[in-house]
C-alpha cells in the first residue's frame, strides 16, 4: 500500500511521540496460553481491505506498549506471533462481541509501524471516523454490544457542552461558529442504560487547528457534563487531536476504558482512559508509529 494512503488511511506513524510503559490495575484475561493479551485498532475505509495495528500489550498489571520503534528481533517476534498469517481475533465494537477478522499479511508501513492486512467479518459499520478494536483475549469484550448515533437531543447537548468548553479556553465567539462535530458516539459505561457520549471536534482557520476531545457524562437535570477534556491549538507541524477508538472493560471491573488514538504530523499513538474515584484518567499511552 502506498505510504500516503496510510498515513490518510490509518495515522499510523509516530516516531516522533515518545510511547510509555504504564502500570494498570487489570487482570490478564485469557489470552492464549503463554501469551500476553493484545488489544488492536481496527480500520476500514470504503473499498479498502482493514487493517489492524496493536494498541497495547496486557501483561498481568502492566500495560506495555508494542515493540514499534524496539529491536528488529523483538518486533519480529510479535509480528511472528501476532500476524501469522491465518490467525483470527475477536471483533469488539461497543464493548461487545460484533465478529471475527483474519490476519492475511504483514504490512509495511513505510517508516515504522506495526500493521497488518485482514479479512473482516463483522457487524459494526466501519469507515472513517468509526473504528473497532480486535483482541487476542478470550473475555474482554464479551457482554452485548453497546454503540450508535446520539440523539438530536443528545447531540444539542453535548454541542453545548463543546462550545462552552471552547469558550474556556479563550477562543472566539466568531471561530466557535465554525465548530466542525468530527465524531460523537453514544456508549454506555457502565452498562446502567445510562447513556455517555464521546466527541472530537475541530476549528480550523488558516494556520491553527483547534481541537477538543470530550467524554460527556449525563446529569441529574437530564444534560451533559464534560467528565473528561482534552483541548489542543496547533499549526501543522505541532497539531495534536484525539478521537474514540472504542470503549471496553478491559480490567473485568465493570466500568469500561474508553480507548482513543491520538493523531499527529505523520505520526499517532492511543491512549486509554480509565474512571477512577469518579475521575477520568489516562492510565496508557503508546503504540502507533511515526517517520
Amino acid at each position: 500500500m502506498r505510504q500516503a494512503t496510510l498515513l490518510a488511511f490509518l495515522l499510523t506513524l509516530n516516531c516522533l511521540v515518545p510511547h510509555s510503559t504504564n502500570v494498570a490495575q487489570t487482570i490478564n484475561r485469557r489470552a492464549p496460553q503463554g501469551e500476553d493479551t493484545v488489544i488492536f485498532s481496527v480500520t476500514k475505509y470504503a473499498q479498502e481491505p482493514a487493517y489492524i495495528e496493536p494498541i497495547v500489550i496486557i501483561h498481568g498489571r502492566k500495560y506495555t506498549a508494542p515493540p514499534v520503534d524496539g529491536s528488529e528481533d523483538v518486533a519480529k517476534k510479535f509480528t511472528d506471533t501476532y500476524f501469522r498469517s491465518g490467525r483470527r481475533y475477536r471483533v469488539v465494537f461497543g464493548g461487545g462481541n460484533a465478529g471475527t477478522l483474519t490476519i492475511v499479511k504483514e504490512t509495511e508501513p513505510g517508516c515504522v509501524g506495526l500493521i497488518a492486512e485482514t479479512l473482516l467479518e463483522t457487524t459494526a459499520r466501519l469507515s472513517g471516523q468509526v473504528q473497532a478494536l480486535a483482541v487476542s483475549s478470550d473475555d474482554i469484550g464479551r457482554s452485548e454490544s453497546f454503540r450508535r448515533a446520539p440523539t438530536e437531543a443528545e447531540r444539542t447537548a453535548a454541542l453545548e457542552v463543546a462550545r462552552r468548553l471552547y469558550s474556556q479556553r479563550r477562543v472566539s465567539a466568531a471561530l466557535i461558529k465554525k465548530m466542525n462535530t468530527v465524531n460523537l458516539t453514544a456508549i454506555d459505561i457502565e452498562r446502567d442504560g445510562k447513556v455517555e457520549l464521546v466527541g472530537s471536534f475541530e476549528i480550523l482557520t488558516p494556520n491553527y487547528a483547534h481541537n477538543l476531545f470530550v467524554i460527556f457524562e449525563p446529569t441529574a437535570a437530564g444534560t451533559y457534563k464534560a467528565a473528561l477534556s482534552w483541548y489542543k491549538k496547533g499549526g501543522e507541524v505541532d497539531s495534536e487531536s484525539r478521537r474514540l477508538v472504542d470503549a471496553v472493560d478491559l480490567d473485568g471491573d465493570g466500568i469500561a476504558e474508553v480507548i482513543g488514538e491520538g493523531s499527529y504530523y505523520e505520526s499517532n499513538d492511543y491512549v486509554i482512559y480509565k474512571r477512577q474515584a469518579g475521575i477520568w484518567r489516562p492510565i496508557y499511552q503508546g503504540g502507533g508509529g511515526g517517520c
